[in-house]
């Protein structure tokens, strides 16, 4: 049995029936020349037959003091696990939407191990699709990545590519052991003192907050309860929507370098510059800087471990949209700002802080605070590196990866992006009785690139 850490944890803690801690990824194929719907069920037929490994084989158990472990499910059904759609004709974008937003709204089976995968076919155009879903609690965008990574390969002559689930790496500590109460003792120890170091950690990071924003009067510095409200920071009910963008990646890094900052500086400023218009469009008018959650990978070089190793960042966006670049140079400073607060501070104190302001949420929803109290955050903003050349998987070629996150408490929008072979794919997904047409804002975030690839004087290729 392998105990999960507290941030693992956390996301089964967090999670409720309106804000589900899963992630998903819709990978989207071309089939290979000459191959069918009957290619498609064979393969299906074949990955079915492979036994899944760590942590595809593992459900959760409950134990006391709100922690959980991973124990090996033994009565496992692969059946259950891997499935089959099929679009109705013709098989368009919308109906896939539909399709995915429907799968992506219910929660995962505790009882059994927490991941789903889709074969979906049906689609437009010789294409077909993988839609994978697994809890958070197993994995972060960094370790799904590496898992992606395994299962596919660079030639489309290669056909030995397994599914996503045959995994033969386990945890170091998942074999059982002769209880050595000696060491037990050592172990506890060493765990107090470690949580004297964490929360040591975690009062100097308040602390510098607190310098940073009141002190120093640095007015980019975004505090737990400073975002202000907004039509999307309500409950959100179960339903979901999703919307599906991409720009070139070299575009993007274009702008951004123009300006004297990275991609992912871009990629927040054309959330920040969609969302205002969008309120804007919808009689909204938030009072102040909108406040973004920016989860950051904090693994070392060192770390190759599964599991989740990021930090949630709260970034202060614009406070004026009428300028992109003026906006851009804004949202490059808060983040700076941010990136520097949590510099030099235990990585554990950072995973912790993020918990304590990820729980402020749930809090919020659970005792309905949210009509008296700020929201922690009003959205929530990532991107991921992908895959940089082309891949495939038994022969089919990846055309796009489409990531599916999921929703914080009283957050009904995330905005998530995932990099693969020179583009950068966008994957919105929101609260459906909040935000129905989550199309509309991906045309405003189509615009908000335009808009500042023009102001910088960038030609691009959309």
């Amino acid at each position: 049995m392998t105990r999960l850490n507290t941030i693992d944890g956390g996301f089964l803690l967090t999670e409720s029936h309106h804000s589900p801690k899963h992630i998903g990824v819709l990978i989207e194929f071309e089939l290979p020349s000459g191959r069918g719907s009957a290619w498609l069920r064979k393969m299906l037929d074949e990955i079915r037959k492979v036994p899944p490994g760590y942590p595809f084989d593992q459900r959760v158990r409950t134990l006391s003091g709100l922690q959980y472990e991973l124990e090996t499910d033994v009565n496992m059904e692969i059946d259950y696990h891997v499935r089959h759609t099929v679009l109705p004709s013709p098989g368009n974008e919308r109906q896939l939407l539909d399709v995915l937003g429907r799968m992506h709204a219910n929660l995962l089976d505790r009882d059994r191990p927490l991941w789903e995968f889709h074969l979906i076919e049906g689609m437009s155009g010789r294409r077909f699709a993988f839609y994978v879903k697994i809890h958070h609690s197993l994995c972060d965008g960094i370790t799904f990545g590496r898992w992606l990574d395994d299962c596919t390969s660079t030639s489309p002559q290669d056909l030995s590519t397994p599914p996503l689930w045959e995994r033969d790496r386990r945890p170091d500590d998942s074999e059982e052991r002769e209880v050595d109460y000696v060491q037990l003792i050592i172990d506890g120890i060493s765990n107090l003192g470690g949580g004297i170091v964490t929360a040591v950690g975690v009062t100097k990071l308040v602390a510098k907050m607190v310098q940073r924003r009141f002190f120093d009067r640095d007015a980019q510095i975004a505090l737990p309860l400073s975002a202000p409200k907004t039509s999307i920071n309500v409950p959100t009910g179960a339903a979901r929507t999703l919307s599906f963008t991409s720009y070139g990646l070299e575009d993007l890094r274009a702008v951004g370098k123009s300006q004297g900052g990275s991609i992912n500086d871009v990629i927040m400023t054309m959330c920040d510059l969609a969302m205002n218009r969008y309120f804007r469009e919808h009689g909204d008018s938030p009072e102040g800087p909108l406040v973004a959650y920016m989860p950051v990978n904090i693994r070392t070089e060192g770390d190759d471990g599964d599991g989740n190793l990021l930090t949630l960042l709260q970034v202060k966006l614009a406070s004026s949209h009428q300028q992109p670049l003026e906006a851009f140079a804004e949202v490059h400073e808060s983040i700076v700002s941010a990136r520097e607060v949590f510099s030099g501070v235990p990585r554990t104190a950072v995973q912790y802080y993020s918990l304590m302001v990820a729980l402020m949420s749930l809090f919020e929803e659970v005792l309905k605070l949210d009509k008296i109290l700020p929201p922690v955050n009003n959205l929530v903003i990532s991107n991921v590196p992908g895959p940089a050349e082309k891949m495939y998987f038994k022969g089919a070629e990846i055309l796009g990866l489409y990531p599916i996150s999921t929703l914080p408490p009283i957050t009904a929008l995330n905005v998530t992006a995932v990099s693969y072979n020179g583009r950068l794919y966008f994957g919105l997904i929101a609260g459906r009785t909040v935000v129905p047409d989550l199309s509309v804002l991906t045309s405003y975030l189509d615009q908000a690139f335009g808009d500042l690839a023009e102001a910088a004087g960038v030609p691009v290729n959309h």
